[in-house]
């Protein structure tokens, strides 16, 4: 489904210009997300955004191989965006793609000589100078991460991986890789391989990197779980007596929890207390997901009321959007999380999102609380709008969103995402090291929520 419109969100035009300009050369592909899957006309099988992102990302992904003690040159230019990252996956026994811990974020990577980085706080965001250089290297990572060089994400020495390259919400009029498209790359050889006896070079251009290096990969990827696993997880006779049927696993109130692992967030949120505090809680990063983006989820459902009420402290946050020339924030400044969304998305087995909000897009009164309100178009409050102080967000009428005779219509799953938290943040989710003491750690920032129905809200409003 398409989500309301909002200032910030990807507009049509620029979803077709993105996908026009980027991610077919061979190499990169894509671009990903929710907008390309769902407003493209013919999206290829991996543009489909079956791992519930947000509208504001775009993703670009790259399969290859990088050759022990070769090394893979990437030069890009910084974007005219939120937040960037190139992170490293391999492949996992469930036959999709699992974070190593080989990530970069954008204010982590020195620039070239005579470029600035804009991402790092006090510094100018809008100039030209905007150049760097990533490597990636066929080798362990360093045991002591002062003994790492910079710039560098180490690849191992076990063949096959996966590297996304994401952009999060570009400034105003930008396509979605932030107006300087995407990183070129070349590669080095070691004189000693066998590929560079063949080839009779050290360096490799474009076209050579394409045509020994990169694995394409023409599939979608996969979405987390089959719906016959989610089947039998949602109906297995071990679950808590204490969820029905129609409902599970949401509870009232619902909870917002850290995410873990999948044993224990994914599994173990079906089972009772004493079962599922047996399950190994190590945080791992599932799904694909962003190796240091902090994710919280919560599973609603409307069977337990029509409308959702979220309440929290929003993070402080670089509003880089606009600025005050309408053309971007002209000088990067420092945050709490440095981006912040939420939405809601349909089980597992789809893993499509149906509408969500980033930081910039909520209302906040004048000690940055929101109030969220989800639910469908025809049980949204009248007074649920920005002009009253108050988030909307669409719960969509998918559900699970899969095809299939017994599809629960009133499902949903929210996903947050705190992004690259300052680590000097008092109540950063990050502090989150033992599951049930999220709303202790996080205080106010904590996001609570509460059921209830239109005509209740309307009469409460913002009132708790």
């Amino acid at each position: 489904m398409t989500a309301p419109k909002r200032i910030g969100n990807k507009s049509f035009e620029n979803v077709v210009r993105t996908d026009e300009r980027y991610g077919h050369d061979g190499f990169w592909l894509g671009p990903r997300g929710r907008d390309y899957g769902a407003l493209l006309e013919h999206p290829k099988p991996y543009q489909i955004a079956n791992l519930y992102p947000d509208g504001n990302a775009s993703y670009w992904i790259a399969q290859f191989e990088v050759p022990v003690g070769a090394t893979l040159i990437l030069h890009g230019r910084f974007p005219y965006c939120r937040y960037i990252q190139f992170a490293l996956y391999r492949p996992d026994p469930l036959g999709s793609f699992t974070a190593t811990s080989e990530a970069i974020v954008d204010h982590h990577i020195e620039p070239d000589p005579g470029s600035v980085n804009p991402f790092v706080p006090g510094t100018p965001r809008l100039g030209d100078k905007r150049d760097y250089t990533v490597r990636i290297v066929g080798e362990e990572a360093p045991e002591r991460r002062e003994d790492r060089t910079p710039n560098t994400l180490y690849a191992g020495t076990q063949g096959l991986l996966q590297m996304a390259y994401r952009v999060y919400l570009p400034d105003v009029g930008r396509d979605g890789s932030g107006d300087v498209g995407l990183p070129t790359y070349e590669a080095e050889l070691p004189h000693t391989h066998k590929l560079h006896d063949l080839l009779k070079k050290h360096k490799l251009s474009a076209e050579d990197v394409r045509e020994h290096l990169n694995r394409p990969m023409s599939e979608g990827i996969k979405s987390g779980m089959t719906l016959e696993q989610w089947r039998a997880l949602c109906n297995a006779p071990d679950n808590d007596p204490e969820l029905t049927p129609q409902t599970a696993p949401a509870r009232n109130p619902p909870a917002v929890e850290r995410y873990f692992n999948n044993k224990y967030s994914l599994i173990g949120v079906f089972k009772p207390k004493e079962t599922r505090a047996k399950l190994p809680q190590k945080v791992e990063t599932g799904f694909g997901g962003d190796p240091v983006t902090l994710y919280m989820f919560g599973w609603v459902s409307r069977g337990l009321g029509p409308v959702l009420v979220l309440r929290g402290k929003m993070p402080k946050f670089p509003d880089t959007f606009m600025g005050k020339g309408g053309k971007g924030l002209e000088t990067m400044t420092d945050w709490e999380s440095r981006y912040w969304s939420l939405v809601i998305c349909e089980a597992p087995p789809s893993g499509l999102s149906n509408d969500g909000l980033t930081d910039m897009q909520v209302p906040l009164d004048k000690d940055g609380n929101y109030t969220i309100v989800i639910s469908r178009e025809e049980d949204r409050p009248a007074n649920a709008t920005d002009e009253n102080g108050v988030a909307w967000m669409d719960w969509g009428t998918r559900g699970e969103g899969l095809d299939d005779p017994s599809n629960r219509a009133d499902f949903g799953m929210l996903v947050f995402r705190y992004m690259y938290n300052n680590p000097e943040w008092k109540h950063s989710p990050n502090n989150i090291t033992a599951p049930g003491t999220e709303a202790e750690v996080m205080g106010p920032y904590y996001p609570r929520g509460e059921y209830t129905d239109k005509a209740t809200f309307e009469k409460k409003g913002l009132r708790k």
